[in-house]
């Protein structure tokens, strides 16, 4: 059965000193190795819309679909030079109503106030040939609102993101993975065409479009964990066995 494994990022720097969760952090350094060995094995990192279109006709082999979340600025500054050097190209899920500024939701709780992306900076990303999605208006987790402002958050972002960037916004990723069976529905009312979950594992061509798996790339681990659940069947025969 045709796979494809969608990773998960979201800081391309150092973790600092007294990160509460330097599993979020990946190295440039590291960043650039797993891009290397990526391309000498013969795989290709895309965006999560040609690789969910190449699942889907059973031509994804080879393929690793890249994605990040939140939109920090150092995607922009220090993952996508590195993703144009090694020919490849990924998707930024945005959070539409904190373009340029920081990461409220979180801030806090990881101890770590972070840049986002401004609006020129995403318009350099996707000059670039990268792609947007949305990761809703403010970051919330949808399962624990109100019904109205969980549809306002879903499908108010993707009209917001569309309207500041002219570009069509097709795929959504679940603040916090927080889902549940009416959140999975509202994001399907809303439009998009996939969804992607924090729930580990490499996409199959018949899984839910609305809650994709995906593979988290922990900063704290080398390159052969990353190697293992990205160029090898141990994602795949994980979700068999479990």
């Amino acid at each position: 059965m045709s796979s494809l494994p969608i990773l998960c990022y979201h800081n391309v720097a150092p973790a600092p000193e007294d990160a509460r969760f330097k599993l979020l952090y990946v190295s440039p350094e590291s960043f650039e190795r797993q891009l290397w060995t990526l391309r000498r094995l013969g795989w290709r990192g895309v965006c999560i819309g040609e690789g969910l279109a190449r699942l889907r006709n059973a031509s994804a082999r080879g393929l690793v679909a890249i994605t990040f979340d939140d939109g920090y600025t150092d995607t922009l500054t220090t993952a996508a030079p590195l993703l144009k050097q090694y020919g490849c190209r990924a998707t930024c899920y945005v959070v539409s109503g904190a373009v340029g500024t920081y990461n409220r939701w979180d801030a806090d709780h990881i101890g770590e106030r972070k840049p986002l992306m401004s609006r020129e900076q995403i318009d350099q990303w996707l000059a670039a040939g990268m792609e947007v999605g949305s990761h809703s208006l403010s970051h919330p987790r949808l399962s624990e609102v109100p019904q109205d402002l969980a549809e306002q958050e879903i499908a108010g972002s993707r009209t917001a993101l569309r309207d500041l960037f002219g570009v069509a916004i097709e795929h959504f990723a679940y603040p916090f993975g927080a889902i549940s069976d009416d959140v999975v529905e509202w994001v399907r009312r809303a439009g998009y065409s996939s969804a992607v979950t924090v729930r580990p594992g490499a996409a199959r061509g018949s899984d839910d479009a609305m809650r994709l798996p995906r593979i988290l790339v922990d900063g704290e681990r080398g390159l052969w964990s990353f190697l293992l659940r990205v160029a090898t069947p141990y994602e795949r025969l994980r979700r068999r066995a479990s």
